[in-house]
Order: structure tokens, then sequence, then C-alpha cells
């Protein structure tokens, strides 16, 4: 990880560190709790970011993550599927969903409908879409790899919203995918 990607870093305790980071595809936050990662987040286009030293605390697979993360954004393949994530703010079914989503490989994209079959609760794609949008972790659980039936992009927690999602696909297939975009309506609310 060169001093260049690595705008700020914090330790809150010795068991929360985080550290924003610019990326190609703009700046991000991870946080990790103990062992685990518990956040990332792309922030919103802009933010400035203040250049500070690594913490000393981080351990090797933290800084090796951090590299990773730049790399994916760079376009290199990089498979999080590894990586150790604290799913403990979620229900159980949202644990279970998590879980199959992360293991969605590089490039591939499934249907919410799937993503509840895989998780052993076929017919609960709308609770998958749920879980989804409460998903701290994304890019790590690759939720943008999860689209609506009929090839259509669905939802994407995220400042940039389903633009970025389109760009992480666009990203993982080297070239434009055609995942459907919600069409612009011209529709306007009438005055009252």
């Amino acid at each position: 990880m060169t001093s260049q990607n690595v705008a700020s870093a914090r330790v809150d305790s010795i068991s929360e560190r985080s550290v924003q980071l610019e990326t190609p595809l703009g700046p991000a936050e991870i946080r990790w709790q103990g062992e685990k990662l518990c956040r990332f987040v792309w922030l919103p286009q802009g933010t400035r970011l203040k250049r500070r030293p690594l913490p000393d605390e981080l351990s090797d697979p933290e800084r090796d993550l951090m590299q990773d993360v730049v790399d994916y954004a760079a376009g290199i393949r990089i498979d999080f599927a590894g990586v150790p994530v604290d799913l403990s703010h979620g229900t159980l079914f949202q644990q279970r969903i998590w879980n199959a989503c992360q293991r969605i490989p590089y490039g591939e994209v499934v249907t919410y409908g799937d993503l509840a079959r895989f998780a052993g609760r076929p017919g609960a794609a709308r609770a998958v879409g749920t879980a989804m949008s409460q998903n701290r972790i994304p890019l790590i659980i690759p939720c943008h790899r999860v689209i609506s039936a009929g090839n259509k992009i669905g939802g994407f927690t995220s400042d940039q919203g389903i633009s970025l999602k389109k760009r992480l696909l666009d990203l993982e297939a080297g070239g434009q995918t055609h995942i459907k975009m919600p069409q612009k309506s011209n529709f306007r609310k009438m005055p009252k």
C-alpha cells in the first residue's frame, strides 16, 4: 500500500481501526472491529481526505486488504471471499444471505431469487433485497453482483446509487454489461 493512496487512519481503540483511502473508483473507508472487517463504504465523490500515516496497529492482512481494494478498483481481479467479516449486526437470515453473497464469484451476477435459493430460502427474494440494503460491507460482500429478475440492475445502497453498481459490474465484465438500467421518467408531480 503506497502512502499516496492512504488518506487518513484512525485508531479508536486497539479493537477498532479505520482507514480512508483513495482508489481509482473514488474514496473509500474500511473499518475493522477486532480481527474482522465490520464496515466498508464508498465515500461521496469529492470527499477530501487528509493525509496521515498508517497506524502501527494495522496487521499485515489489514494492509493487504487495503491494497486489494485499490487493486480491485484499478481493474485487477481480486477475490474477497476469504476476508473475515463481522456480521453480528444482522439477523441469522441476513447472515446466511451475506455469507452466500460473499461467495458469488468475480464477474458473475445472480438474481435476488437465486441468492435466496443458494441460502436455502427459496421464495425469499424480497427479504434478500432487504438484507442487501443492510449490508455494511459492500464490495467484500459483493451485493453489486445481485440483480433483479429480467436482467435489471435493482438497487444499491451508496451515495452514488445504482450508477456505482453499474460501474462495478462493468469493471468486472471488462466492458459494458447488458444489465438494464431504469428508464428516466418524464413524469412530474402535479402542482397542488
